[in-house]
């Protein structure tokens, strides 16, 4: 019953009287009456004053209603969510992943997966930071997720998908600009753009300065590499960022160099608990193992990023092992 009374008064708050409310559920006007007395009684809150023959909600019937409208919403995610696990194993193929790659190497990736199967397949994607794709795919409503190393991988199945090496990033006319590689003892010091201390590559980065003795000079943190190189466009500082998120950054608005030593970016690909990868995941997965080298290639070449044999050897050294094999 307490639903029906809850049901009651976000009716009346959507459409402003107990007639449309009443239409709008299918009920008699003073059942909707009778619902909205039995809820103020069960809240012990007074929802609505009467003005003028008009129902107007108190201000704690608006309040109440804010948390009314949220749980609403949450039953609308749960019949979302249900229609995505009845659809497991479809022709509907789902797939999360964080932003570095989100907007980057997956979307091409999907563009070329439906070329020749789009009259049998459709493809969701969602782009959401790394527990978030994490918690999709445990759910079942993702088939297929690309997250960072440090989600809980409890309640999940990984597998290792690739390991890019830290690029440097730096505004147009650093002094440094011209240099073929950069170093961890170069940009000591420099202004830093940084990200968040909960991400395992930041801590990868924390030590090898640490260890080196070179002291970076943090002025900002972001969760996001793409967030990194924003601040590095706009002359903030300078960063240290996964490859992948290159992508989706205007070439010539910043420079791109190697950096020594190497710091990796290790990414996962999440499937489903207890359940068999279906085949569209499969073939999607195999894909993108042998797109993920030459996507990273033809972004150090975008950006000019290895001009010279100096450059070119370094990053050689720095990119293998980056991607394991298929198997």
């Amino acid at each position: 019953m307490f639903f029906r009374q809850i049901e009651a008064f976000h009716a009346i708050m959507a459409v402003g009287t107990t007639t449309r409310a009443a239409e709008l559920l299918g009920v008699s006007q003073p059942a909707i009456s009778r619902l909205l007395k039995q809820l103020e009684q069960s809240t012990q809150l007074r929802l609505f004053e009467r003005v003028n023959g008009r129902l107007v909600p108190t201000q704690e019937g608006i309040l109440f209603h804010k948390e009314v409208d949220r749980s609403f919403l949450a039953l609308d995610r749960l019949k979302v969510a249900a229609a995505d696990i009845r659809s497991y194993g479809t022709g509907n193929l789902r797939i999360a992943a964080l932003p570095a790659l989100g907007f980057s190497l997956i979307p091409k990736l999907i563009a070329e997966f439906l070329d020749g199967r789009a009259a049998q397949v459709s493809i969701t994607m969602e782009t959401a930071n790394s527990d978030t794709v994490r918690d999709l795919v445990a759910t079942g409503q993702f088939d297929l997720g690309f997250a960072a190393e440090e989600i809980e991988t409890a309640g999940v199945v990984t597998e290792l998908f690739a390991m890019p090496p830290a690029v440097c990033v730096l505004p147009l006319g650093h002094p440094m600009a011209d240099r073929p590689v950069i170093t961890a003892q170069d940009i000591a010091e420099e202004p830093f753009i940084s990200l968040s201390r909960t991400d395992r590559a930041r801590r990868r980065i924390d030590t090898i300065f640490d260890r080196l003795g070179a002291r970076r000079r943090i002025v900002v943190e972001t969760h996001y590499a793409l967030s990194v190189c924003h601040f590095v466009q706009r002359g903030a500082g300078v960063g240290l960022v996964n490859p992948f998120c290159l992508d989706a950054v205007p070439v010539g608005s910043l420079v791109v160099k190697p950096f020594v030593p190497r710091i990796t970016f290790r990414t996962l690909m999440v499937f489903p608990p207890q359940r068999p990868v279906t085949g569209l995941a499969e073939q999607f997965r195999d894909m993108a193992r042998d797109a993920g080298g030459g996507f990273l290639a033809d972004l150090m070449d975008r950006f000019d990023a290895l001009p010279t044999s100096e450059a070119r050897r370094a990053f050689s050294d720095l990119t293998g092992p980056w991607l394991p094999t298929a198997g």
